[in-house]
């Protein structure tokens, strides 16, 4: 048999050189895919959050809102990742977490659509012009526009790197008989699912099988192979995401791994049916011939398939939700519930560190669930230094030394979450989540280091002091707890107004201290110690109230600041 002079033998085909090409053009890849998403984070902004809400309202609503937020991260695994530490935080049931999931799949098609374009004309002037933007750019807005346009470069230089690696391999036989040989779907499913795992990125297979069909090196049914691969073998990060987390946690990764995988077996099934269908709802080049053709057709016929498979699934498996959420509860029972110290974050998420407005919303709920225990902590406290015993002092003491562990908790999350690229809107929101914590911390101290000591002392002297107890239940107190409790309600309230209507100002407290002082000394001579040391003591906790006071209206007009309401009246 004559040889065919065309093609390239091992000796002639550079393979440490064409690896290399190839591996830096999926590094740019990436990189371009990084800055994207950097930059749809920081535009999207609050509207990520807006998108999350109406996630409880139905199932549709759910696929919609699942969709639109992939697309502005540039990845389902992000999204469902995401997922994990909602229901995690118990901010999400795992049944609105499977519409979620599924329309993270077809959002995710997005990014595969957009790389199948041939802009390698353009891809010079992205890069020129995203550079510029995001080098030069005085407003935010502009910044980030551009670190998407300069991402958009990156990716398509990224894909042209790859192509230009894999040209030699059209006329290379070995290469020639795996690409055959991957059409056999199972071998290409192994393939794509074991590649997408190692890499965490299922776009980053697509780059690549879009690449090689660029190139006329793979056939439509193999790429299809590679794709039902793909969509296995994402699952893995959000399957890792969820250990050490909870029961239900790790079933929203379940969730995920099911629903790919019914989709995955039963298309593995009609690949040539689906490679037709892909074939004829896209673009034709019949004037073209051979490895031309499909070069011209083959990248949005992968896209094509690639939407095709994740649409189709959700029409089908969307009424079946209820049934996929039951059996990922059957296959990960859900632990009895441990009762977590206080101290230990609740809603903090190392998922949500990458996306700041995310992460603000955490923060806010940490934030809340603090305020909520020092409000039951002035509240506690007030009997305590009055009537308490010494083991209910101690308990006291304990649950201040635990909301100061949570406070340092918080504050080191919104410093690693300041690392992250944000907003202006969304650093001015950090700092004020720090000013309040700093402010609840120490309304805590106040309770568990100045008053206990009070308590303390009332023990040791063994004296009753009956003015401590009228200190305790004056309408000034009253109106110091309240203003508290209020204040404190409106951090974990989102849309609430923090103004001067319906909180004490400096005015009001300063009026009630005052009466609550006068009448003590009214009914005291002073003439023996005991009264002399009721008095002061009274005093004393007057004092511990109106700074509590203080600080909660600092409160109130940081929140008010953060959310630009009306300040609070002085």
């Amino acid at each position: 048999m004559t040889p065919d002079p065309t093609a390239i033998d091992q000796a002639s085909l550079n393979l440490v050189q064409m690896f290399g090409v190839l591996i830096g053009g999926l590094a740019l890849f990436l990189l371009g895919l990084q800055f994207m998403t950097g930059g749809f984070k920081a535009i999207a902004g609050s509207r990520l959050q807006m998108l999350l809400g109406v996630l409880t309202a139905n199932r549709f609503r759910g696929v919609v809102a699942g969709a639109l937020v992939t697309a502005l991260l540039n990845s389902s695994t992000i999204t469902t990742v995401l997922m994990v530490g909602f229901v995690s935080a118990g901010l999400m049931t795992l049944a609105q977490s499977v519409p979620m999931i599924m329309g993270a799949n077809i959002g995710s098609t997005i990014t595969a659509q957009i790389i199948a374009f041939d802009v390698s004309r353009l891809m010079p002037f992205m890069l020129a012009i995203g550079f510029a933007m995001y080098a030069f750019g005085k407003r935010d807005l502009v910044r980030r526009i551009g670190e998407v346009v300069m991402g958009l470069g990156l990716l398509f230089l990224g894909i042209e790197f790859m192509g230009d690696a894999t040209r030699p391999l059209r006329t290379y036989p070995p290469f020639i008989d795996a690409m055959q040989n991957m059409e056999h779907p199972l071998l290409g499913i192994l393939v794509g699912a074991a590649f997408t795992a190692i890499v965490q990125s299922s776009a980053a297979t697509l780059a690549i099988v879009i690449a090689l069909g660029a190139q006329g090196l793979m056939p439509l049914e193999a790429g299809i192979a590679l794709i039902l691969g793909a969509n296995v073998g994402t699952c893995g990060t959000a399957l890792l995401a969820s250990i050490g987390k909870s029961a239900e946690a790790i079933q929203v990764g379940v969730v995920h791994l099911i629903f790919n995988v019914l989709g995955v077996l039963f298309w593995a099934f009609f690949i040539p049916q689906m490679a037709e269908l892909a074939r004829f709802v896209s673009p034709s080049y019949p004037e073209l011939q051979g490895v031309a053709r499909l070069a011209a057709e083959t990248p949005r016929q992968v896209a094509n398939t690639h939407t095709i498979f994740s649409v189709a699934n959700t029409l089908v498996l969307i009424w079946f939700s209820g049934w996929i959420a039951r059996l990922a509860r059957m296959i990960v029972r859900t632990r009895t519930p441990e009762t977590k110290p206080l101290g230990d974050p609740a809603y903090l998420d190392e998922t949500s560190l990458g996306v700041p407005s995310l992460g603000l919303q955490r923060v806010r709920l940490e934030v809340s669930r603090l305020g909520n225990e020092v409000v039951d902590i002035v509240r506690d406290g007030t009997h305590v230094v009055v009537n308490g015993s010494i083991e209910e002092i101690n308990a006291l003491l304990d649950r201040d030394k635990e909301a100061d562990r949570l406070s340092a908790e918080i504050l080191h999350y919104v410093g690693r979450l300041s690392k992250a690229e944000h907003s202006e809107q969304e650093g001015l929101q950090m700092v004020g989540f720090t000013q309040v914590v700093a402010n609840l911390e120490n309304i805590s101290d106040i309770i568990g280091t100045n008053l206990m000591a009070v308590s303390q002392q009332r023990l040791t002297e063994r004296i009753e002091l009956t003015r401590l107890n009228e200190v305790a239940n004056s309408r000034f107190a009253e109106v110091v707890m309240q203003n508290l409790a209020a204040i404190v309600e409106t951090i974990g309230e989102a849309g609430a107004i923090v103004g001067s209507q319906g909180i004490g100002t400096k005015g009001e407290i300063k009026t009630l201290a005052a009466q609550a002082r006068q009448g003590i000394l009214g009914d005291l001579q002073l003439a023996q110690k005991s009264e002399v040391l009721d008095y002061q003591l009274a005093v004393d906790m007057i004092e511990e109230y109106k700074q509590i006071a203080r600080l909660s209206r600092g409160i109130a007009k940081v929140v008010g600041e953060m959310r630009g309401k009306t300040e609070l009246s002085e």
